[in-house]
């Protein structure tokens, strides 16, 4: 990844995150007890980006699993 697109990574804010998701997809519903129970203290928003299209690609992993990963 080139410095560019990293300073971009890192400047990426989570309201241009759900703007950019919304516009691609339009509307997203989100039951209220997803919303209510989504436990933000053991999640970190993973972004990577593919050169060849370009696009990012966004998704979630569990901080509590970063260190039990044996691969």
């Amino acid at each position: 990844m080139t410095d560019d697109i990293e300073g971009l990574v890192t400047s990426i804010s989570m309201n241009q995150v759900l703007v950019a998701i919304l516009e691609e997809h339009g509307k997203i519903v989100v039951p209220t007890l997803r919303f209510l129970d989504a436990n933000v203290n053991n999640k970190e928003l993973v972004i990577d980006y593919d050169e060849e299209g370009p696009s990012f690609t966004f998704s979630l992993r569990d901080i509590d699993a970063i260190g039990s990963d044996s691969d």
